[in-house]
């Protein structure tokens, strides 16, 4: 019988101005060997692509801007009231109703590291 676990490796390796490729997989040899201890063997690399929901800054915006105008122009009717602090209420509901609504959903990936151990 086996035991497996899996790790998440690092998305990329880096190799900074003046270094070899040697010293970013280097990286991961000292991840594979912190985790290939106590019997535990590297079975494969695989890459596996994971959907993250991030915010669109640049349609978040624009519904504050929207909601900042209708709040605006909502307050030139009441003429007792501050223009800017409809205005301000306005941009703050159009940030929260923009920062709900405007999501894309972005692929990254990532290398799953497996190990096997065999009992």
């Amino acid at each position: 019988m086996a035991q497996y676990k899996t790790i998440a490796g690092p998305i990329g390796l880096r190799a900074d101005s003046g270094e070899d490729y040697e010293i970013a997989v280097k990286k991961y040899a000292a991840i594979i060997d912190a985790e290939a201890v106590g019997g535990w063997d590297l079975l494969w690399i695989q890459q596996i692509p994971v959907a993250k929901s991030k915010i669109n800054i640049g349609s978040a915006l624009n519904v504050t801007m929207i909601g900042a105008a209708i709040g605006y122009v909502m307050a030139m009717g009441n003429w007792q009231a501050s223009n800017t602090g409809y205005a301000f209420v306005g941009a703050a509901i159009g940030a929260a109703i923009g920062a709900a609504v405007c999501r894309n959903d972005i692929v990254e990936f990532f290398n799953m590291l497996v190990f096997a151990k065999k009992e």
